[in-house]
């Protein structure tokens, strides 16, 4: 079976998760989109929306009949680099402890991907919480947090990634949902930014497989690091959806082929008809039927050459190298 490595938690904190939105976000198009597509009432807002979401993926999950676990996604704030918290620059908010609360309550189908701020004062503290609570990943995504993973105050938390055995899922390439909350951080989203914490040992995994622009850069690093995975999250998008046609055709030809792992990244949305002309008409239709978010994404993918099994022996081998075992995951 197979784990969905990238899903977004998110709420409005109205069932004591410790959510926050921000009012930037809720003045972007993407979030009018999301609320939209979700089909999320002004009463859900205010009343339940956080146990109703991680519900949701729950229940999706179970569905698909294909997806064993999803990763759920946390959300950590902003830090400058003196470790203080930025509150006016925080777009959303996710704490740890909601994410453990959601995989508590649906254990069967969610894992806990957790998010935290290197700079934070108490970044190794919180790390070992989240350890010691089962984390599956750790998530950034460095141009809405104000990460550069450059920096030299990255090193211990790399350091404590690696002894926990933890895998880092960072963000790369362009970002369209957050927006960038200082000029230049979008810069910190550079896949070869990605690189310090390869050579020291941990285990990354690059969002998005480096698309649009960066896969170049992709293939280098997988031949350069065992260590490096590429996640097939949101490749279906306006953004995304033509160069994802070049990173599956380079999947089959090159490294690449043992390395990328299977993730939707929902709610964001998969778009067929932005591939009509390599799936055709009957596969369009026959994709656009389908009515879970997961089997809609995967069966794209296994059109495009990709299959289930391509994605699980890649699973298998993160799993390795991470001394995980299926059963430990509770993997069926």
């Amino acid at each position: 079976m197979l784990i969905d490595f990238h899903v977004h938690l998110a709420g409005s904190g109205c069932n004591q998760s410790g959510i926050v939105l921000g009012s930037r976000f809720q003045k972007r198009p993407t979030f009018y989109f999301l609320k939209k597509s979700q089909k999320i009432t002004a009463d859900q807002m205010i009343n339940d929306i956080d146990l109703l979401w991680i519900k949701r993926i729950s229940n999706l999950v179970k569905e698909s009949g294909t997806i064993s676990k999803a990763v759920t996604l946390c959300f950590d704030a902003v830090y400058d680099e003196k470790g203080k918290i930025q509150l006016d620059l925080i777009q959303l908010y996710v704490p740890n402890e909601w994410g453990a609360e959601a995989v508590s309550q649906f254990p069967s189908t969610l894992l806990h991907g957790a998010s935290i701020h290197p700079y934070r004062q108490d970044a190794l503290q919180e790390l070992e919480k989240a350890a010691k609570r089962g984390a599956f990943l750790i998530k950034w995504l460095p141009s809405a947090m104000g990460i550069d993973p450059e920096s030299n105050l990255c090193l211990p938390f790399f350091e404590a990634l690696k002894h926990y055995k933890i895998p880092l899922l960072s963000h790369t390439d362009r970002e369209y949902t957050f927006a960038e909350p200082r000029k230049d951080w979008l810069k910190f989203n550079h896949i070869q930014k990605l690189k310090k914490a390869l050579e020291l040992g941990v285990v990354v995994i690059a969002a998005h497989g480096g698309t649009p622009s960066q896969m170049t850069e992709a293939h280098e690093l997988a031949g350069k690091f065992e260590n490096f995975f590429l996640d097939t999250s949101g490749l279906f998008n306006p953004s995304r959806v033509r160069s994802s046609l070049q990173l599956f055709k380079n999947a089959q030809e090159n490294i690449l082929s043992h390395r990328l792992l299977f993730a939707t990244d929902w709610p964001v949305p998969a778009f067929p008809l932005f591939l009509i002309d390599k799936l055709g008409i009957s596969s369009y239709k026959s994709i656009s039927n389908i009515k879970n978010p997961f089997i809609k994404d995967l069966k794209i993918k296994e059109l495009l050459g990709f299959t289930q099994e391509h994605f699980k022996k890649n699973q298998e081998s993160l799993l390795t190298m991470l001394g995980r075992s299926h059963s430990e995951i509770n993997l069926t």
